[in-house]
């Protein structure tokens, strides 16, 4: 017995390090294409953002005008020892323009990492607005939010900070042809005024918390983008509210501290713009700008393009889209009521 003791000691101490000695590594190093099923695509790039766990695959076509099933083959180099079980030899197949694919990279010690990869072409995922889903607010109730997820989605609204007043202005509007957006400006109990936006972009919610009295910390704007288009199209209308109104926090520090409300002149303007960046390191370079900004327009959804004036030759990485129901809304300003509702929206090419 003695004697298999003295076998058994040094086994169980190398089975003791090799799960102590097991990596939890679960990064993607590199990321190539080697080539994609329909020939007639053209691959312009493909960027790994490690600290999102996101990867941009910008392809040079209209992917709405493409054929799918697409299967994009590559090769993909991992941490040491992590596995991807969800890819079989380099395979990645999207069914649709739209489709996220994430893709699930295994540690050695069992612990895995989501990723997720964007295909980006000359037109924004989820243009249409057809995709949403059910999110949960902070208020612990479900409410629509626009995209596949929030990991999926390029388009962000400002529903989950007012969720937890039980207000979403943002949301999905259905008609026989499909859906379009309904934005709008409401107040809650504590707030007089609570414009609506949707944005390309993310709802910061740690900024919103920790600035409830600057909305302009809840949003982070844009998505990677790389092509130039001369003009952005859409249909829209708006009705603005009946009462123009200036709320005007009582302490700039401290939003539970109340506002006070003054009616101003004017009438409200829904707000309505893209804007083409370069980033670089911490450096953004506005590129080419369009935008809209309307007061009351008749009662039906008009077709509108609205032109991009370029100051600068420079190619882009990234755009910014806002629809806002109340121009003055990050400002505390604007009118209770005013409504913008948004069809299809469509970058236009010469």
């Amino acid at each position: 017995m003695k004697h298999l003791w003295i076998l058994l000691i040094p086994f169980l101490y190398l089975m003791g390090c090799s799960s102590d000695d097991q990596s939890s590594n679960k990064d993607i190093i590199r990321f190539d294409i080697t080539s994609l099923s329909n020939d007639d695509l053209i691959v312009k790039d493909a960027e790994l953002d490690a600290e999102k766990k996101h990867i941009y695959i910008f392809i040079d076509n209209d992917l709405y005008e493409v054929n799918f099933p697409l299967s994009i083959f590559t090769d993909i180099q991992i941490s040491d020892g992590a596995a991807i079980p969800s890819v079989t030899d380099g395979e990645i197949i999207f069914n649709n323009p739209d489709e996220v694919k994430n893709i699930q990279i295994v540690a050695e010690d069992g612990t895995f990492q989501d990723w997720y990869i964007f295909l980006v072409h000359n037109q924004l995922q989820n243009s249409n607005f057809e995709i949403w889903y059910d999110n949960k607010g902070m208020n612990g109730f479900n409410y629509k939010e626009i995209g596949p997820s929030y990991e999926k989605s390029i388009w962000a609204t400002a529903n989950l900070g007012t969720s937890i007043y039980g207000q979403y202005g943002t949301q999905p509007l259905v008609n026989e042809e499909g859906n379009l957006v309904k934005i709008m400006t409401d107040s809650t109990e504590r707030l007089p005024l609570a414009a609506a936006t949707l944005f390309t972009g993310k709802f910061n919610l740690a900024g919103a918390t920790s600035n409830p009295t600057d909305p302009r910390e809840a949003t982070i704007f844009g998505t990677p983008f790389k092509y130039k288009p001369t003009a952005m199209q859409f249909k829209f209308k708006y009705q603005a509210g009946e009462k123009y109104i200036q709320a005007s926090l009582n302490d700039p520090s401290d939003i539970f501290r109340g506002f006070t409300v003054s009616e101003i002149e004017g009438e409200d303007q829904c707000s309505i713009y893209a804007i083409l960046e370069k980033r670089s390191d911490n450096e953004v370079y506005e590129i080419a700008r369009a935008e809209l900004f309307s007061s009351t327009t008749q009662d039906v959804l008009t077709q509108t393009t609205i032109p991009f004036s370029y100051t600068s030759n420079e190619e882009p990485t990234h755009i910014t889209v806002v629809f806002a129901s109340s121009k003055g809304g990050d400002l505390w300003k604007g009118a209770v009521g005013s409504t913008l509702i948004v069809e299809n929206l469509e970058l236009i090419y010469e």
